[in-house]
């Protein structure tokens, strides 16, 4: 059955239509809910900042308690240390202090590499699982927050937020490599110790430890090309009727 909760759970099919319309339904919710929010006085905004807030917090029990005693998989691979858990923290202390480089972060962090989560989810069963509704969930609500601060406050990154950000997350590299390393295997986060299993993008790449070497450009490359939607909307448009009018 389609909404059943309890199993058994179909294999999750990335072309599958029930994956399809379950994104398309997560990017209008995206979307929609901010633009919804918009015209609201100062105190719905803030219990809707609240709300948001909570979800995250809520977000990490709630992934701790599926994947290590629905799924069995050890508690050291699910600890708040990737980088869109960090996207998602970075946008809570923006809404707490609307610093602005903890929303560049969030942006950086979040929007590729939380959207490509969402559009290929590392889930053993299509939706219902519940393995399925949390990974989609804990995605979107990353992207939610983005969508919020933008459409609410009028945020976006700016050129200079690029470098700021590439180079702040090579910063964090070492403090991840030693958290590996003091958790022991299985813990890999950022895929610093070595690269995944299967049938991925970085399987081209050079034997750990030297994939670091492609893959942090790499990186650096994906938040340049996650500025360029930005960029290109700042651009000034070329307007030749209204030239013409003033000429007249």
């Amino acid at each position: 059955m389609f909404f059943l909760l309890e199993g058994p759970w179909m294999p999750f099919e990335i072309f599958s239509i029930r994956h399809v319309l379950c994104i398309v339904v997560g990017i209008l919710f995206i979307i929609l809910l901010p633009r919804a929010l918009s015209p609201a006085n100062h105190s719905v905004i803030r219990c809707a900042l609240f709300i948001y807030i909570a979800l995250i917090f809520h977000l990490q029990f709630l992934e701790l308690y599926v994947f290590t005693a629905m799924y069995g998989r050890e508690w050291k691979t699910i600890l708040p240390l990737q980088l869109c858990d960090f996207s998602a923290f970075a946008m809570v202390i923006y809404f707490l202090t609307k610093e602005k480089f903890a929303f560049s972060c969030a942006y950086f962090w979040g929007i590729p590499f939380a959207g490509m989560a969402m559009l290929t989810p590392n889930s053993l069963y299509a939706f219902p699982s519940p393995d399925y509704l949390v990974h989609q969930y804990g995605h979107a609500v990353v992207l939610l927050g983005i969508s919020m601060a933008m459409q609410l406050f009028g945020e976006r990154p700016q050129a200079k937020d690029v470098f700021r950000v590439s180079l702040f997350t090579i910063v964090l590299l070492p403090f991840i490599y030693l958290i590996n390393h003091v958790l022991g295997e299985p813990a890999n986060y950022w895929f610093l110790l070595s690269k995944p299993g299967g049938d991925n993008l970085m399987a081209f790449l050079p034997s750990a430890p030297f994939h670091m070497v492609v893959l942090i450009p790499l990186t650096i490359a994906v938040f340049v090309v996650s500025f360029l939607p930005i960029h290109l909307s700042n651009k000034p448009r070329f307007l030749p009727q209204k030239i013409e009018d003033d000429e007249g």
